[in-house]
C-alpha cells in the first residue's frame, strides 16, 4: 500500500492572525517584530513586505529603509498557540497519525483511509475548507508518498492551494527546484553544504541527482548519502504521533530582563529543580538536555547535549546544564527567559539487594544529596516548588518573592 502523507499548514501564521484581527492590514506590508527598539529582529513578513525586500532576520531600522510603509505588529505567542490548538479538532477525526513540526503546521498520515473518507486529495480539500470557514485562516497542503515530498509541495504554494505529487513522479517534481529549498539545508550547517554544492555548480536538485553517491560523500561527508536519497525523492522517516514524542519542558521568565550572572544561574537551578522533580515523579532518567535562551532583542539561541550518565538528580545534572548555559550565553544582552527541555528518557534500574545489611554499622543508603532531593520532593509536592530551593537558586527565589 502506497503511503499518503499530507503536509498541511497555515503559512506565515503570526501575520495571518494579525490580519485576521485587523482587516486593514490584509493588503499592506506587515512584519512581526517589536517596535520599541530599532534593532529588533523581524520574525515573519507578509507577501507584500517580502516583495519590498523585507525578509525575516532583518533589523527593523533596515526594514523601514527598504519599505517606509511597513507596519510592525508585536509577537503574540499566546495567540499563535491558541490558533495552533484550534486546528487540532479538525485534524484528529481524519488522521489516525499526525505530527506537529511547528505552530500551525502538521504532517498527516492518511495511508489506508481511502475507504473511510475518500481520496486523500478530496479529504485534504474538505479540511482546508472547514478551517477557512470556521477559523478564517487559509491553508496550503502538499500530498506525497513521504514527508519530504509533501513538505516541498506545500512550500511552493500560496493559500489556498493544494499540490498532489503522485507516486512515481517524485524525482521529476523535485528536479527543477533549487537545492536551497530542501528542508535539511536551511540551518547553519546547511549553509556550508549549499556553498560546497554551489562550488561544483550544482544549482538544482536535478543536478545533484546526477551525481553518484560516492562523489557526494567525498564532497559532503556524512550528508552525501542523505542528499543522494533526497534528490530522488526518497524519505523513509515516519510520521511520529504525539504520544511517541513526549517531552518535558520548563521555562523561567525574568522580570525585568537581566544580565546578572547570579540571577541567571538561579533561574537555571529553578528549572532543574522542576525538571528533576517531574523526572523522579514519572520514574524516568534523562538522556538529553536542551537549553534555549531568549534575549531581549528576540534573538533565540539553543544548544543541546547528551548526558554521559542518564540521571534524574539535580546534583548530577547541574554541571551539564552549566556547560550548556556557557555555550548559549555569548552576548552581552539582557536575557528574557530560559527554557529547558528533555525528550529522551529511560526507566531507572530497579535492582534490590539480595542480602541487605540490617545490622551493619554503615547503612547502605543513597548518597546524601539524593536523600536531600527526595526530602525536597515531599515538600514540593505538598507546598509547591517555591517553598524551598537549592542554595544556588537563592537570587532567583529572592526576586520572585
Amino acid at each position: 500500500m502506497e503511503r499518503q502523507i499530507v503536509c498541511f499548514g497555515i503559512p506565515r501564521l503570526a501575520v495571518a492572525l494579525a490580519q485576521l484581527d485587523d482587516p486593514t492590514l490584509r493588503t499592506r506590508p506587515v512584519a512581526v517584530a517589536f517596535a520599541h527598539t530599532s534593532r529588533a529582529m523581524i520574525h515573519e513578513v507578509s507577501p507584500e513586505a517580502e516583495d519590498a525586500g523585507v525578509v525575516p532576520g532583518l533589523q527593523t531600522n533596515q526594514a523601514r529603509r527598504r519599505c517606509p510603509t511597513l507596519q510592525l505588529v508585536p509577537p503574540n505567542p499566546s495567540r499563535v498557540s491558541q490558533a495552533h490548538h484550534a486546528l487540532m479538532p479538525f485534524i484528529t477525526p481524519i488522521a489516525p497519525i499526525w505530527e506537529s513540526y511547528r505552530p500551525g503546521h502538521f504532517y498527516l498520515d492518511l495511508t489506508g483511509t481511502t475507504r473511510l473518507f475518500g481520496a486523500t486529495c478530496d479529504t485534504t480539500m474538505r479540511l482546508e475548507r472547514d478551517v477557512s470557514a470556521r477559523l478564517g485562516l487559509q491553508a496550503v497542503a502538499g500530498i506525497g508518498t513521504n514527508k519530504l515530498v509533501a513538505h516541498m509541495a506545500s512550500s511552493l504554494l500560496t493559500p489556498p492551494q493544494l499540490c498532489d505529487v503522485r507516486a512515481g513522479s517524485e524525482q521529476d517534481f523535485l528536479s527543477p527546484l533549487p537545492v536551497s529549498t530542501l528542508p535539511g539545508l536551511r540551518g547553519p550547517g546547511g549553509i556550508t553544504l549549499q556553498t560546497r554544492l554551489a562550488d561544483l555548480n550544482l544549482q538544482t536538485i536535478g543536478d545533484v541527482s546526477e551525481i553518484s553517491v560516492e562523489a557526494l560523500e567525498t564532497v559532503c561527508g556524512r550528508w552525501g548519502r542523505q542528499l543522494y536519497q533526497w534528490a530522488r525523492g526518497i524519505d523513509c522517516l515516519p510520521v511520529i504521533a504525539p504520544e511517541a514524542s513526549l517531552s518535558l519542558t520548563h521555562s523561567y521568565l525574568f522580570e525585568p530582563d537581566t544580565i546578572d550572572h547570579d540571577r541567571l544561574i538561579g533561574g537555571l537551578s529553578c528549572l532543574l529543580d522542576s525538571l528533576c522533580h517531574d523526572l523522579r515523579r514519572q520514574h524516568r532518567l534523562c538522556h538529553r538536555l536542551e537549553l534555549t535562551l531568549l534575549y531581549s532583542d528576540q534573538l533565540t539561541i539553543q544548544r543541546s547535549s547528551v548526558l554521559y550518565t542518564p540521571t534524574h538528580w539535580e546534583v548530577d545534572m547541574f554541571p551539564s546544564a552549566q556547560t550548556l548555559f556557557r555555550r548559549c550565553f555569548q552576548r552581552r544582552v539582557r536575557i528574557r527567559s530560559l527554557i529547558i527541555r528533555s525528550n529522551s528518557f529511560s526507566p531507572p534500574p530497579e535492582q534490590l539487594s539480595l542480602f541487605p545489611a540490617h545490622n551493619s554499622d554503615e547503612p547502605q543508603d543513597q548518597p546524601r544529596p539524593h536523600r536531600l532531593a527526595l526530602a525536597m520532593d515531599h515538600l514540593h509536592t505538598r507546598f509547591g516548588m517555591k517553598i524551598i530551593q537549592w542554595g544556588r537558586s537563592r537570587m532567583a527565589a529572592h526576586i520572585d518573592k
